[in-house]
């Protein structure tokens, strides 16, 4: 089982960082190795989301149920998946200093006996930095967009 966990700071209050974390549906506006996403109906503050992710050597996909507790944390746990054994994590959105949000990362994935252990940690870590970066980088753009537009 691989394990990651990483935070940035970010210009937005986490209200707004919750917002672009919880809109899975835009993924793949910003995310280059989210190819489609799938998003079904909401049950309260739960929702399954299927992702079609390009993993390099193969495309996967997978569901995930995502559990939101606005406006600081997103916890989700695998549902099924073609590669995974365990996929399970959350986002935590704490208010920073500055007005804006240390979002943190956490998550510990396992992939099933057959597949390499390289590709497990290339998927729990290696693009994780690249990943928060955009996250970060849309989060920030559309908080502009929206106080420029008031």
């Amino acid at each position: 089982m691989a394990s990651a966990r990483r935070s940035i700071d970010v210009d937005v209050p986490p209200e707004r960082f919750f917002e672009v974390v919880r809109d899975y549906a835009r993924y793949p506006e910003f995310l280059p190795e989210v190819k489609a996403v799938s998003v079904g109906p909401r049950n309260g503050d739960s929702v399954e989301v299927t992702y079609r992710l390009d993993a390099r050597i193969k495309l996967i996909e997978f569901t995930l149920l995502h559990v939101e507790t606005a406006p600081s944390r997103i916890e989700w746990r695998l549902v099924r998946g073609d590669l995974m054994k365990r996929d399970q994590g959350r986002w935590t959105l704490d208010p920073s200093a500055s007005g804006g949000t240390t979002a943190t990362y956490a998550i510990e994935l396992e992939l099933l006996p057959r597949v390499p252990r390289g590709l497990e940690k290339a998927l729990a870590e290696q693009g994780l930095p690249a990943m928060l970066t955009n996250f970060k980088a849309r989060a920030e753009a559309m908080h502009r967009g929206r106080t420029s537009a008031h």
